[in-house]
């Protein structure tokens, strides 16, 4: 194998620009509101959340990557003058000042004295709501929750009430008529990411979310037709082919009807990965490869070697194993060995009509024009990679433990993003579409302006 003598690897750590990088979290506990006449911002563990009353809409979340406060918020006062709130975190911070449009924090004494409104007074003001209570705060599983926080809008009857677990809700107290708002995941860590129509697929624990590309909404499911509903607790990777979605979990592999949410579990054990198949999809398992046929049917295609990762190709599958890469060629039940490499590969993807490959410490891919193998180092500081996606303009996105990068073959450059200053955690699964770059992370689910990503 030719190693490439010439390896350019950067590392960003310029400052980001709020709308070129945004996190989504679990943002369900809410620990203080406030409304201005524009914005009802719901201050959580995890974010601030900033809900348009005039579009009825979810503007991007700020959380801790764009310095919202690692301590816990205590109360919340809007601006009624600008887009703006103060957050008080008590201690020798004390205010905090987040201005909307600006997008810029910054620090000082209390806010002009405003009207702050206890729960009790709210629902006071609400008795129709207050009398139904109990099933406001009782979510489809049956679970309950309290309210946490409260606010009124300061032109019209409208109350916005926070949640410990149900995000915020709206309450018409002339009425009684209420409308919950969640918005974000119900889980930090996001372990699988699929394309979806207008956004993404994102599975959490036990929970699958949607997310609009602009990030105005998301809509998560627990899953439908069964009383237990999901139940597993790690994803690892989901794919969306024929209709369907399939999603790897440490339970087996659950095909999922994207539409009404219902589900079936196949009982394959140590899932690792999967890749859309002809008539269903591929399933690559610690003990070897089988394919779930669209009839339900699983079939046992080789036990010869533990499959890592997987990438088809037209009809041909290739197969990342623990000694290097192997290939199925259409119409024939035995793997053709392609790369002898005596070491783990983590992730494949093609590129054009190249197939590469990512071991611990490399990608690793043949010359579609020579037949030579190369090889290009990654960087220490990446970690090992988790998944490898194409980007729609060339080149080749890389997940890691420990960062991101994207890696350009032609010209043997790497440029690397690293944990903690670029992302919050792990990156487990990665995406690209022609607007964005999306990392499925231990955190949270991490969206790029791929433009902007690339030009770093």
């Amino acid at each position: 194998m030719r190693v490439l003598a010439a390896l350019l690897v950067l590392v960003a750590t310029a400052q980001w620009h709020p709308e070129e990088r945004v996190m989504l979290s679990d943002f369900s506990y809410v620990d203080a509101v406030a409304a201005s006449p524009w914005t009802v911002f719901a201050a959580t563990r995890h974010g601030l959340l900033l809900y348009d009353r005039v579009a009825r809409a979810w503007r991007p979340p700020v959380t801790t990557l764009d310095g919202y406060p690692t301590a816990r918020v205590r109360s919340a006062v809007a601006d009624q003058t600008g887009n703006a709130v103060w957050l008080g975190i008590g201690g020798v911070d004390g205010y905090v000042r987040y201005d909307v449009d600006a997008r810029m924090w910054t620090r000082g004494a209390a806010p002009p004295a405003g009207q702050t409104l206890t729960v009790a007074a709210a629902l006071a003001r609400a008795p129709a709501a207050d009398a139904i209570r109990a099933l406001i705060l009782t979510d489809p599983r049956l679970r309950s929750y309290q309210f946490t926080a409260a606010a009124s809008t300061p032109d019209r009857p409208d109350l916005y009430l926070g949640t410990n677990g149900m995000g915020l809700v709206r309450v018409d107290p002339q009425t009684g008529e209420w409308e919950a708002l969640p918005y974000g995941l119900l889980a930090t860590g996001v372990g699988a990411i699929a394309p979806a129509p207008d956004g993404i697929w994102a599975a959490t624990n036990a929970r699958l979310t949607w997310v609009a590309a602009d990030l105005s909404a998301t809509r998560t499911t627990e899953g439908g037709g069964a009383a237990l509903g999901f139940t597993f607790r790690a994803a690892r990777r989901l794919v969306a082919t024929s209709g369907a979605l399939w999603l790897a979990t440490e339970q087996g592999v659950l095909w999922i009807d994207p539409r009404t949410m219902r589900s079936r579990l196949f009982d394959l054990r140590d899932v690792t990965s999967l890749a859309p198949a002809p008539d269903g999809v591929w399933v690559g398992t610690a003990r070897g490869l089988s394919v779930i046929t669209r009839d339900g049917n699983v079939v046992r295609v080789s036990t010869d070697f533990p499959v890592l990762s997987l990438v088809a190709a037209r009809e041909t599958l290739w197969v990342g194993t623990t000694a290097g890469v192997v290939m199925l060629p259409p119409g024939r039940a035995d793997a053709v060995g392609v790369a002898a490499l005596s070491q783990p590969i983590f992730a494949v993807a093609r590129v054009g009509d190249t197939i590469v490959a990512a071991t611990d410490r490399s990608l690793v891919w043949r010359d579609p024009a020579t037949g030579a193998w190369k090889e290009l180092p990654l960087s220490l500081a990446l970690g090992r990679p988790t998944a490898l996606t194409v980007d729609p303009n060339g080149g080749l996105w890389i997940g890691a433990t420990q960062g991101l990068a994207r890696a350009d073959l032609a010209r043997a450059f790497v440029r690397a993003l690293t944990v903690p200053v670029d992302l919050p955690a792990a990156v487990r699964d990665v995406l690209a579409d022609q607007d964005y770059l999306w990392a499925a992370t231990d955190s949270g689910l991490v969206r790029f302006d791929r433009r902007a990503v690339s030009s770093r």
